[in-house]
């Protein structure tokens, strides 16, 4: 079975981002995978994360973009994941389908999706999924909630996700691929 792990890298629990990952998870789970969702604001870095993360298939990064960045929680967790590099003894992104989820309050800040996706694919040699998924305000209900267009998409790309999962998985040659550095 695939397995597909949503961090989500907001300061604040139950919020935008999480909603937006959970709506990525269900288009995963319709194609078939086994999903987790973990906040980081509630959850240290530690032995357990660390072991999701390196029996997942598949994972989403999903976080607020503040200042054209994601937020820090995720930035704080991404410098303690291992690269295998340099006498690392692991490298549990190496090779894995990611997908990213951000979320602002405006469209100003969707390019942000780039330098995320820019930091998975090279210097953890993760195959992401593209083009991203940023997700404004105005994709949300007053009660937090995705609209239908939204969560459709939403949807769509955890279906991806989990498809691009499985394609990974079966390759050879992508899994045998090392960061640059």
């Amino acid at each position: 079975m695939t397995r597909v792990l949503a961090v989500v890298g907001s300061p604040e629990a139950g919020g935008k981002s999480a909603t937006a990952a959970r709506a990525v998870l269900a288009g995963a789970r319709e194609a078939g995978a086994d999903v987790e969702l973990v906040e980081l604001a509630s959850v240290e870095y530690g032995e357990n994360l660390h072991n999701a993360l390196e029996e997942a298939d598949a994972v989403v990064f999903a976080a607020p973009v503040y200042r054209a960045r994601a937020a820090f929680p995720l930035k704080m967790f991404l410098d303690r994941v291992p690269r295998g590099m340099w006498g690392e003894a692991s490298a549990p992104l190496r090779g894995k389908a990611c997908a990213v989820v951000l979320t602002g309050a405006t469209w100003h800040h969707f390019l942000a999706l780039d330098d995320l996706r820019g930091v998975l694919a090279t210097f953890f040699a993760a195959q992401v999924l593209s083009p991203g998924l940023y997700l404004p305000s105005d994709a949300f209900t007053d009660a937090k909630e995705l609209t239908q267009d939204w969560a459709d998409l939403a949807y769509t790309n955890g279906v991806a996700l989990t498809d691009l999962a499985r394609a990974v998985r079966d390759s050879k040659a992508i899994s045998a691929l090392r960061p640059l550095a």
